[in-house]
């Protein structure tokens, strides 16, 4: 099954791992922890490949999250209801870092409700993609790194 999968997303390439990354900017419910991660196993790129691959996949994550941020920023009574629990606890932390929070939490869960509370704030549309681009772009960069350091680790012991 495991090998099914990984064959899967052998597959589908950078083109699958770009659509993880999107599906991941949306603020959606998805594993997406888990598919890169296995495309940092299946597409062992050296470190060179894994930077650049780190920094097109922000990009692609940053592109989907302005579609959370604008619906946000254009249906925020909406939200503030529907979310409410969520939205507090994002704007807890935006409240006490400022803008630099759209940055730092975007590798936590919380950084999904981050969009939302950047948009319902009316934050300016070039500070929040540079900041989320900041912030997705270490963690894109660890997952593949340790995706790839997994497939060595299973090669010394196979």
């Amino acid at each position: 099954m495991i090998q099914q999968i990984l064959g899967w997303l052998d597959h589908l390439g950078t083109v699958g791992l770009l659509l993880t990354m999107f599906i991941e900017g949306l603020s959606v419910p998805f594993p997406g922890i888990i598919i890169v991660l296995a495309y940092g196993y299946v597409m062992n790129f050296n470190i060179w490949e894994s930077l650049l691959m780190a920094l097109v996949m922000s990009a692609i994550y940053t592109i989907a999250s302005f579609i959370p941020y604008l619906l946000g920023y254009k249906l925020d009574a909406f939200f503030k209801k529907r979310l409410k629990k969520s939205i507090d606890k994002a704007r807890g932390w935006f409240n006490k870092y400022g803008l630099w929070s759209i940055a730092v939490t975007r590798p936590f869960g919380i950084g999904n409700y981050i969009s939302y509370v950047a948009g319902i704030s009316k934050v300016k549309w070039l500070p929040y993609g540079l900041l989320t681009l900041v912030g997705i772009f270490p963690w894109a960069f660890v997952m593949i790194f340790i995706g790839r350091e997994a497939l060595q680790i299973v090669h010394a012991f196979f």
